[in-house]
């Protein structure tokens, strides 16, 4: 095995096009870029600090907790009524600055290098006791991404690829992960020439690469049929060890058990932006079926925050949201503890803590569109038409059950951009 050559680590996706990306990433750093709203400067701190963008909403709420507590240090910095910039750093539509960013550094105890255009970064030293370090790429129009150097980026591909290995072979319990995964990413591999190794029974338990590469090979018992009707699969219903597995049946007609986004994210060598892919295609779903998605984008039935009263702010009333009238002005809500209807404007409501929202079911509203409004969906048309009121109550959905695997996908492989 020690023959076998190593591969070096590359980017999953298709090669940067960008020029400030291809600037950093001839000097072996790599912008992670994160999704394009008011929340991204939170979103790098928390995933610098915490490991994980999903904890942003209470790194800025760390962030106006600190801010409120240093009040005498931060005041002199804005503009206006202090405790009303706070109230509005607290909504997840207001954008964080480098007052912010300072605020943060002390917080968390970390000094900062700052990257901009075709700039190497300026170190900001907040304090020498500060021994660790945050990376952050500022375009100069209020968005932020993370900067991560290519020893990071090693780290990242690892730990990412446990993680997806550790969904599909031990929570989906598919049969040869490793195997498909090398089959989708480096077909070659397999064109040289393969031979088996068998057990005492005879029982073939590892694929073996002229390469020297090799694979386990995974028995029926221990694994879940991929297959719609697993009735067909000659590897799980007879458990005939010596048969193809579901897995290794689809490769080899050409079809793909999983995308090819995922075989990259399996892959130790190859770091994807898990997080700014998949919230691209939750919104992009969402705005496909008409799903809330617990932001400031309130629909019809969402349950969430108004403000009954404007000058007791720190007091917000859970309702419903039972009609917004087309301009966006002004809603109907049902609220809860009165048990009324009222009138309010648009702006006085505020989405529910990450922590009590629920997310809609999106299966369940697949189902629910009729096959002609499935087909005006795709095409970004509504078949009530744009000017149309939407009202009447939907009650707070329930998360459900996820849906069914899709088949696989025919995809083509994309180019990698290899860092030597």
């Amino acid at each position: 095995m020690s023959d076998v050559l190593q591969r070096l680590v590359s980017i999953g996706s298709r090669k940067a096009t960008d020029p400030i990306d291809r600037y950093l990433e001839r000097r072996q750093l790599f912008r992670k870029h994160m999704i394009g709203d008011a929340s991204s400067l939170f979103r790098v701190v928390a995933e610098q600090v915490y490991d994980t963008q999903m904890l942003h909403y209470e790194v800025r709420m760390e962030c106006v907790r600190y801010m409120f507590a240093k009040w005498k240090t931060y005041r002199r910095f804005v503009s206006g009524d202090f405790d009303e910039y706070l109230w509005q750093l607290g909504k997840t539509k207001t954008a964080g600055t480098l007052l912010e960013l300072g605020a943060l550094c002390h917080l968390y105890r970390r000094n900062v290098i700052i990257y901009e255009p075709f700039d190497m970064g300026r170190m900001i030293t907040y304090s020498k006791d500060y021994k660790e370090i945050l990376r952050i790429f500022m375009n100069g129009l209020g968005h932020f991404d993370t900067v991560l150097t290519m020893k990071d980026v090693d780290v990242s591909a690892v730990s990412q690829a446990v993680s997806f290995k550790m969904l599909y072979k031990h929570v989906f319990r598919l049969p040869d992960v490793n195997l498909a995964v090398e089959w989708m990413l480096y077909p070659d591999t397999f064109k040289m020439g393969i031979s088996y190794e068998f057990d005492s029974h005879g029982r073939a338990i590892r694929l073996l690469c002229r390469n020297g590469r090799s694979f386990e090979l995974d028995r029926p018992e221990s694994t879940i049929c991929l297959l719609e009707n697993s009735q067909k699969c000659p590897f799980h219903s007879r458990g005939q060890f010596d048969n193809l597995s579901c897995i290794r049946i689809l490769l080899e007609q050409g079809k793909k058990p999983f995308p090819y986004s995922v075989a990259k994210s399996m892959h130790p060598n190859m770091y994807r932006n898990v997080e700014l892919t998949s919230t691209i295609e939750a919104r992009r779903e969402a705005y496909q079926f008409g799903i809330y998605m617990g932001d400031y984008n309130f629909k019809v039935g969402a349950k969430c925050q108004v403000e009954l009263d404007t000058n007791r702010r720190d007091r917000l009333s859970v309702c419903y949201i039972q009609s917004i009238d087309k301009k966006k002005s002004v809603c109907q809500v049902f609220v809860e503890e009165q048990g009324k209807l009222v009138d309010v404007p648009y702006d006085n409501l505020h989405p529910l803590p990450p922590d009590e929202f629920k997310a809609w079911d999106f299966a369940q509203k697949r189902l629910s569109m009729s096959r002609m409004e499935r087909q005006f969906s795709q095409m970004g048309i509504t078949s009530l038409g744009v000017d149309h009121l939407q009202q009447g109550f939907v009650p707070d959905p329930m998360p459900g059950m996820a849906p069914p695997m899709p088949p696989p996908p025919l995809a083509v492989p994309r180019p990698v951009d290899i860092f030597i």
